[in-house]
Formats: C-alpha cells, sequence, structure tokens
C-alpha cells in the first residue's frame, strides 16, 4: 500500500460510501489534526510544494504526505552516485545526490538523506569505488555529498541554491506562438514557472505571510471561492479585460524572493571561510553581495521584458487596443463633426447677423433719407409760408390809408414784427395768419400776433429766471445746510496737527493766508468733505481763545497751590506711616522703600509721605 492511499480524514466529517475502498485509515480528532497541521506549519514550504495555505482537505493531505514520507515508491529509480562520470556529477542536483528527495524535505528529512548517503558513498565503507578518488586522495562522490549537505542544510544556502536549481529562465517569442490559442499556453506555463519565485511563496513563512497581506490589501480583501488568496492566472479567451489588466498590474509590481548569492559566491570565486582576517572577509561579502545584486537586478529586468513580451503578444489586449484605438477615431471623427457642424452654425449665425444688420442699415438710410427729404420740405414750406407773410405785409401796408397816421406803426417797426413772427411760429401757423390777413386786410393782425409773442417770450424769460432764482436759493440752502454740518462735525486730532502745522507754516501777513491753510488741512488729510477757509479761521480762533482761558487757568491753579495749606494727616494715617517706616527698614532703595510705604498708607502719596517722615523729623529735633 502506497502512500498515496493514506488519508487522514476527521471522525466528524466521516461519510461512508456504500462500497468501502481498500486502504489505510489514521483516525484522529479534528482537534489533533490541527494540531499537527500548526506543528508541521513549521516547515520551509517552497515553490511548487504541496504544502500551501489553502481548503482542510489540501492541508490534511499534506500532513498524510508528512506522516509517510519515510516510504519509498517502489517503481522509483534510485541513482548511483559511483557510476557517473564527474560531468555528470556535476550537473546533478542535490535533492538529487541525497537519494533523490522533494525539493520541499524538511531538515530532518534532509539529514537522514545524507546519513544514507554517507553510509552508501563514504570512502572508507567497503564496496566503494577506490579509483573514484582525485589526486589529491579525495572522493569527488562523497565530496559532492558533502556539499550537499551543507548547502541544503543551512536555511540560507539553501533559500540561494533553489532560487537557481533546475530552473527555466527563457523568455518565448513571437516565433513560438503559431495559433492564437498556443499564446495561453506558452506564456502561461512561462508565468507559473515565475510564480515560483513569488514573494506570496517565499521559502521564509514569515515574509510570505507578509506578502500575502500586501496583496490582499491590494486586493482589498477579494478572495477565491475557497476563501484563500490564490496568486493570479493569465486566464483564457474568456477572461474579462478587467480580470486581464490585474494580472498584468500583479506582474508589473512583482517582488521576487529569489537569492543570488550562492551564484554570486561561485562568480566571484570568493569563499569568505577561507579569508585570512575579518578585513578580507567582509570585503569579500561586499564583493559578493554587489555580484547578487547585479544579478537581481537583471533577474527583474528578465520579469519586466517577460511582462512586456507578453502584453504585446497577449490577443485580448491586441483586440483591446484596437477597441482603444477605433473609440479615439470614434471620439475625434465625432469631435471634428462638432466642430464642423458648430463652424458652420457659427458662419450661417453670422450671415443672418449681418443680413439682418444689412436689412436694419438699409431701413436707418431710407428713414433718414425720408426725414431729410421731410425737413426739407418742411424748411422750404417754411420759407415759403415766410416770403408770402412778408409779401402780404408790405401790400397791405402800402394799401392801408392808415399808414400815415402819426401812431401807426412805420414799416422798419411792421418788419421787425413780421421777421419775430416768422422766427416763432410754424409755416401751418404762418400761413393761417397770411389767410386771415389777407381776408380781413387788417395789418393790427401782424401787430398783435407779434405783441402776443413778445409778450410770451417775456413770459417765458420771466419763468426761466424764477427757475434759475429758486435753484440758486435751493443751492445756497443745500450749501449752507453743508457749510453748518461741516462747522458742526468734529475735528479729527488728524485735521487739527494739520491745522496746528499750516499756522506755522504760513505767518500772518501772507497773501491768501487762510486759502492755503484750507488746501494744506485738505491735502494731509485726504478729506472727502474738504474744509473751508472759513471753518479753518473759526477753528482757530476757537483754539486760541481755550488756550488762552487754559494759561490763565493753569495761572491761577499755580497760585492757590502755592497758597494752599498742608494737608492734614488724621490719626490712623500716623500709625499706617509708622507701621510701614517699621516694617520697610532704611536698608532698602530709597524709591522702592517710599513707594511701598505709600502703598501701605491710605490716601497719601510717595510725596506726602516723605514730607511727613521730614515734618516728624524736625519736630522730634526741635525737642
Amino acid at each position: 500500500m502506497t502512500a498515496q492511499n493514506i488519508r487522514i480524514v476527521p471522525l466528524a466529517k466521516l461519510d461512508f460510501p456504500d462500497v468501502v475502498p481498500r486502504g489505510r485509515v489514521q483516525c484522529g480528532t479534528e482537534k489533533y489534526l490541527a494540531y499537527r497541521a500548526r506543528r508541521d506549519s513549521r516547515i520551509q514550504f517552497l515553490h511548487h510544494s504541496s504544502f500551501n495555505e489553502g481548503s482542510e482537505t489540501s492541508s490534511l493531505n499534506d500532513i498524510n504526505d508528512i506522516v509517510n514520507s519515510k516510504k519509498v515508491k517502489e517503481n522509483k529509480t534510485v541513482i548511483d552516485l559511483n557510476k557517473l562520470s564527474n560531468e555528470e556529477l556535476e550537473n546533478l542536483s542535490f535533492y538529487d545526490v541525497l537519494g533523490g528527495i522533494k525539493m520541499h524535505s524538511t531538515p530532518e528529512q534532509i539529514k537522514r538523506a545524507f546519513h544514507k548517503a554517507c553510509l552508501k558513498y563514504h570512502p572508507d565503507k567497503e564496496g566503494t569505488n577506490k579509483e573514484s578518488k582525485d589526486s589529491s586522495g579525495d572522493d569527488p562522490v562523497f565530496l559532492k555529498v558533502k556539499e550537499a549537505f551543507e548547502t541544503l542544510s543551512d536555511a540560507a544556502k539553501r533559500k540561494s541554491y533553489d532560487s537557481t536549481v533546475d530552473f527555466d529562465e527563457s523568455i518565448p517569442t513571437a516565433s513560438d506562438i503559431s495559433k492564437e490559442s498556443d499564446f495561453y499556453k506558452v506564456f502561461g506555463d512561462c508565468f507559473e514557472r515565475n510564480l515560483r519565485f513569488a514573494a506570496e511563496n517565499d521559502p521564509d513563512q514569515n515574509k510570505a505571510k507578509e506578502a500575502r497581506q500586501r496583496k490582499m490589501k491590494r486586493s482589498k480583501g477579494k478572495k477565491d471561492k475557497n476563501g484563500s488568496m490564490n496568486l493570479p492566472s493569465i486566464g483564457d479567451e474568456k477572461s474579462s479585460i478587467k480580470e486581464v489588466h490585474e494580472f498584468y498590474d500583479y506582474w508589473a509590481s512583482f517582488q521576487s524572493w529569489r537569492d543570488f548569492t550562492l551564484k554570486a559566491t561561485k562568480i566571484t570565486e570568493h569563499d569568505t571561510n577561507l579569508a585570512s582576517d575579518r578585513y578580507e572577509k567582509r570585503w569579500m561579502e561586499k564583493e559578493i553581495a554587489r555580484q547578487a545584486k547585479a544579478m537581481k537586478k537583471e533577474e527583474m529586468a528578465r520579469i519586466t521584458k517577460l511582462v512586456e513580451t507578453s502584453m504585446q503578444l497577449d490577443p485580448r489586449l491586441k483586440r483591446e487596443r484596437i477597441r482603444i484605438e477605433n473609440d479615439k477615431k470614434e471620439k475625434a471623427r465625432l469631435k471634428k463633426e462638432k466642430i464642423e457642424q458648430e463652424e458652420k452654425e457659427r458662419k450661417e449665425k453670422q450671415r443672418q447677423e449681418e443680413e439682418k444688420k444689412a436689412r436694419q442699415e438699409e431701413i436707418e438710410r431710407e428713414e433718414k433719407a425720408k426725414q431729410k427729404a421731410q425737413r426739407e420740405q418742411e424748411k422750404k414750406k417754411l420759407r415759403k409760408a415766410k416770403q408770402g407773410l412778408r409779401k402780404l405785409a408790405l401790400a397791405e401796408y402800402d394799401n392801408d390809408a392808415a399808414k400815415d397816421d402819426p401812431t401807426w406803426p412805420s414799416i422798419d417797426d411792421m418788419n421787425d414784427d413780421v421777421e419775430e413772427i416768422c422766427h416763432k411760429m410754424s409755416a401751418l401757423e404762418l400761413e393761417m395768419l397770411a389767410t386771415e390777413v389777407s381776408k380781413s386786410k387788417n395789418l393790427s393782425l401782424i401787430f398783435d400776433q407779434a405783441n402776443n409773442l413778445r409778450d410770451d417770450i417775456a413770459k417765458e424769460k420771466k419763468a426761466a429766471e424764477r427757475e434759475r432764482a429758486i435753484k440758486r436759493a435751493e443751492a445756497q440752502k443745500k450749501e449752507a445746510a453743508a457749510r453748518a454740518a461741516r462747522a458742526a462735525a468734529p475735528w479729527s486730532k488728524e485735521e487739527l496737527a494739520a491745522l496746528t502745522k499750516s499756522v506755522k507754516k504760513y505767518p500772518a501777513g501772507g497773501a491768501n493766508r487762510w486759502e492755503a491753510i484750507a488746501l494744506f488741512v485738505n491735502n494731509m488729510c485726504k478729506l472727502d468733505d474738504p474744509r473751508t477757509k472759513e471753518e479753518c479761521i473759526e477753528k482757530y480762533n476757537q483754539l486760541a481763545s481755550s488756550l488762552s482761558v487754559t494759561k490763565k487757568s493753569n495761572e491761577t491753579t499755580s497760585t492757590s497751590k502755592d497758597t494752599k495749606p498742608a494737608t492734614e494727616w488724621t490719626g490712623d494715617q500716623d500709625k499706617q506711616l509708622q507701621a510701614a517706616l517699621a516694617k520697610y527698614p532704611s536698608s532698602m532703595d530709597k524709591n522702592e522703600r517710599w513707594s511701598s510705604i505709600a502703598k501701605e498708607v491710605e490716601g497719601k502719596t510717595k510725596k506726602d509721605c516723605v514730607a511727613r517722615f521730614k515734618a516728624i523729623r524736625e519736630a522730634l529735633k526741635k525737642k
């Protein structure tokens, strides 16, 4: 019975079929199996290992593999290292050297495999090939076994070795794809092969866990149907463009755990164990790290080239690029059509506006021409009416029998009246007046009309004069009110300072002194309502009178102060002074002492306290 037939299943979850297959069943509670899973999780999981975080069934199968890891398949081919040439031995992987163990083998399994290999290939063991020893006497097979164990038993060296062993770094090209369906197979296998070095598959489980958490954070916690965070797949023809972009986004920010320290050590040929001192060892380590860093950079460049090549040959992205290009062209076409339509509408609108403007200008020209012709006709009619009235007036004056009357107006007066009438009356009025004069043969109508016009003109003049007088009175009233308001408005400090400065600047006796003072004040203060010279004069007189009164009052006050008797001290104040003198000794600063004493005495200043002290001292001296 092989290891593949063994399964470990919780008792609570057993579901017996009708036909039970023959096999070995190891039973245990669910808690025991969880304990075994936690214990075995300390194994350093490697890429392409069956030990991966997944469903419960897969974890149980993994435990099953560990339990039966001691058993070897019957049909497994065991390589005899003694039968291999040096070249074949050099090309053999360390896992095959130790008996073909799995890449994900535990340290215990590696140790057991090494012990078996030692028993088989140790030079002192009987039956070994003595002829395979080199010139130095060392057995290359056993040296290879020792090298394999030393490398795989060290976690850092093993990780560096696993970074290069049995790995195809080639990148597919366009020649590898004969048809569109080949792309998913060729590049899918290549990406799947490179997932071996994904940070999520890091042998260091702590780093792998951090990488999976970062992936979950980037994908906003999205999981697959089994609840685990699976690494992205290239998909197939039916994959949505969003899934395709997510796949390439993952590889664009791909993080590799691959370590080139071991390979760099071989390239640089530096063995830190053979260093003569710590300085040489440190120099060797720096050289190895520099070479490993350069190789890691080349590795990431290879991944970048793989991603770029895949994106270039991906039929889904090709179709997407064609769709985007078509969309761009369609948008450009629609935009161009929109611009052309807008330009066409703009030109049409401009043409209509120009036509409308031309029609409007034509109508205005016709209207102006019509009005001009009408004015010319009215002027002509007015001239004709004036000439007719003048001729009629002269003819009637010559035929009038009253022309010899001394009281009758002279012909010059009549002409003046006619001109007055012609100047003030319209053509229709002149025609009507001429008709009345012609019918009645009476020139007095002309004289009366001229007198009426003169009366009207006089009335209009009087009315206009009266209107002007009213407006002047209102303006004077407003100006007086404004002047009174300005006079009542208080003078600001700036205005008073400017007035004082200007009075000194422009002394008495100068021409236009107060006009200059007013201008100076207004310019200095930039007043919206400027001060007049009358206001400046009035304010100056007020200030001068107040200064004289203040001077007299100051003189009176000084005289009264000289004659004022000394202030009286009460008994309480004397007690407060004595207590303060005792509280603040003479050793203090003089000013500070008397200031403190004055604070202790109510209603007295420092000067009063000093004077009282001196008076008391003088009185004591006289005694």
